[in-house]
């Protein structure tokens, strides 16, 4: 159910990024072209390293630094709009993934005995 809820969000925050696990899914807020905020337990997970190296994901260090940061976002419709156009187009950019690793498995006979 939170997946659809991110729709409804101006800004989304994902959990999981201050904890040993890291980051939970970012592309589930992602999706809907929305500005992405998570903690800075991310090696693990490309998508998250990805999404904040092309600006649709921005990595907090604190509670402090997540209100100043949603504080600017929210009183610069500019950048509030370009943060979430980066998140959008960053997940269009992976369109066809499924394809490519079905045709892989395919190719290699990944599935046959």
């Amino acid at each position: 159910m939170l997946s659809r809820l991110y729709r409804y969000a101006t800004i989304t925050y994902i959990g999981g990024g201050f904890g040993d696990d890291g980051v939970h899914n970012v592309l589930e807020a992602a999706v809907y072209g929305k500005p992405v905020v998570f903690g800075p337990v991310i090696d693990k997970y490309i998508e998250a390293v990805e999404l904040n190296e092309c600006g649709g994901g921005l990595i907090i260090d604190s509670a402090l630094e997540a209100e100043k940061v949603f504080n600017r976002l929210l009183q610069n419709p500019r950048e509030l709009r370009e943060t979430g156009e980066a998140s959008r187009s960053y997940v269009h950019s992976k369109k066809g993934a499924t394809a490519k690793i079905v045709q892989y498995i395919y190719e290699k006979r990944l599935l046959t005995s």
